[in-house]
């Protein structure tokens, strides 16, 4: 029987870092941008702050984390926001100030990334755009909100319809059930309108059957005196008559 090998499991590869930043402005003394890694973006990046000296050294003028709170970055979906970074910096003197970089660390692979000052005429094409950006962005928080209360006017339009489909539901069963019952009515007073005519005719007949016996018992009354037994006959036409109007209405 051949031997089975059980399968190591391979470790499945880290994503690959995607570092993104900048570097806003050095004034005063102080330096500010920001700096996240999209692969990773819980992460709060290390920076440090180099320059090269008019002699080409390289010197570290400064370190900080990228982990403040911007309302910028938190509306361009940058995380949670907090990947801001501001430092103060000691300039060795005749250093220029633009050629202070960022250079970002990624703890979770190591990745480097530099970050430059943007250029003069970078400056000037966001100091152009910036005022049309604002409006832009205004714009579009105005859309979304409209579109929010057109999602939620929708939503209670739904709501109404189905309700109302509900109670037209119930309507329809309603009206189904009085119709039948209308039904059921119309046709017993049909049946009580045939009952009550034919007693109508019966009770003719009767009259007319009665009258000949009123004329033949008057002429026997006349001859013979027998008053009792034409109030029996009497009665018992009577009671006959009752036993067959009950009988027409509710038999």
């Amino acid at each position: 029987m051949p031997d089975t090998v059980a399968a190591t499991p391979v470790a499945a590869e880290p994503a690959a870092s995607v570092i993104e930043g900048r570097v806003d402005a050095v004034q005063a003394g102080r330096i500010y941008g920001w700096a996240w890694d999209r692969s990773y973006p819980t992460d709060r990046l290390p920076v440090e702050f180099r320059a090269e000296t008019p002699d080409g050294r390289s010197v570290v003028l400064g370190r900080t984390l990228a982990d403040r709170p911007r309302e910028d970055l938190v509306g361009g979906n940058f995380g949670d926001g907090h990947h801001a970074f501001e430092a103060e910096l000691e300039l060795p003197a005749g250093l220029d100030p633009a050629r202070v970089v960022a250079v970002v660390a990624a703890p979770s692979t190591g990745t480097i990334a530099t970050f430059a000052q943007p250029s003069a005429e970078e400056k000037l094409l966001e100091r152009t755009l910036a005022p049309h950006l604002v409006r832009i962005g205004a714009g579009l928080d105005a859309a979304r909100r409209d579109h929010q209360q057109i999602a939620a006017a929708q939503q209670g339009i739904a709501r109404i319809l189905r309700e109302m489909q509900d109670r037209a539901a119930a309507g329809q069963a309603a009206a189904g059930t009085a119709t039948a019952q209308q039904a059921a009515l119309s046709d017993t007073l049909h049946g009580l309108q045939e009952r009550v005519a034919g007693l109508e005719v019966f009770l003719v007949r009767m009259d007319t059957t009665l009258r000949g016996f009123d004329d033949a018992l008057k002429v026997k009354t006349a001859k013979s005196h027998a008053p009792t037994i034409i109030a029996a006959l009497a009665s018992g036409v009577g009671a006959f008559a009752a036993t067959v109007i009950g009988l027409a209405i509710f038999g």
